[in-house]
């Protein structure tokens, strides 16, 4: 089961380094190596939530829950300048400690300073100065005001701490497919994760299509397969609009077999 093999593999610090090592080699202006098209996702997050922003009144300030945000902030640092509170979720231990530590700014936290830097100056296009950037990365810090547990398989599936019906955002990456171990399975999981989003939210999501693995380092964990159709037909289910945005990019990488990186989003409508 894949969700066993998460707790007793998976590395956050094998994740960070094979992942978003292409951060610190932009900086040094090296040829870098982006293998599951994290630039592209991060460049999409960027602008759903500016776009967000912009259809919002002005005082409106977003309540994000993530959902299986692994070991890492990456999608929740273009969201920080609008959010008022994010509840980071997430199933493996290790990766909630290393996210709890970096938010508690302990000696032994990981440094995400590469990546913030990276998201608000080549995503962004910010000029910003190591100020602007530390700005940033407190900003978000401070928004984030728990790290609790979460498991797609329970119900409900995050901690007890977090009410259903109040988020204004429900952002999930490259997770559920991995979680889940069928495609009715997943249908179900986005039923359980609309309940958490208020009428009139967003569900903001990343899946690698038509894939049935992915590895890190020397392990391999298995995944569900899933297209578009199956996407679509799971999120109407699950109370969101028909009107779907979709983005699309190839996906070329020997740590999976998958074909295509999808983000896309939905307005939540019952």
């Amino acid at each position: 089961m894949a969700s066993a093999l998460h707790q007793e593999l998976f590395d956050p610090d094998a994740y960070i380094a094979a992942r978003f090592s292409f951060c610190e080699e932009h900086k040094r202006e090296e040829k870098s190596v982006d293998p599951c098209c994290r630039t592209w996702t991060l460049g999409k997050f960027y602008q759903f939530y500016s776009t967000l922003s912009s259809n919002t009144a002005a005082e409106k300030r977003l309540q994000i829950l993530e959902f299986g945000g692994g070991p890492v902030i990456y999608s929740l640092i273009s969201a920080a300048p609008y959010a008022e509170t994010i509840v980071f979720s997430e199933f493996v231990g290790r990766n909630r400690d290393v996210v709890d530590s970096w938010r508690n700014r302990k000696s032994t936290a990981h440094d995400f300073r590469s990546i913030i830097r990276f998201v608000v100056q080549s995503i962004e296009g910010r000029d910003d100065s190591e100020e602007g950037i530390e700005h940033r990365e407190q900003e978000l810090r401070d928004k984030i005001i728990s790290v609790v547990p979460c498991d797609i398989r329970q119900d409900p599936p995050v901690d007890a701490s977090v009410q259903p019906g109040m988020y204004d955002v429900l952002s999930t990456h490259f997770c559920l497919t991995i979680g889940c171990e069928s495609v009715e399975r997943y249908a179900e999981a986005l039923q359980k994760l609309s309940a958490y989003v208020r009428p009139g939210g967003y569900i903001l999501a990343t899946e690698v299509l038509d894939q049935t693995f992915y590895t890190l380092g020397d392990a391999r964990f298995p995944c569900i397969t899933i297209n578009k159709e199956i996407i679509k037909k799971s999120l109407i289910d699950a109370g969101f609009s028909e009107e779907i945005c979709f983005h699309f990019v190839p996906l070329e990488t020997e740590v999976t077999d998958g074909k295509e990186v999808a983000v896309f989003s939905a307005r939540k409508c019952r």
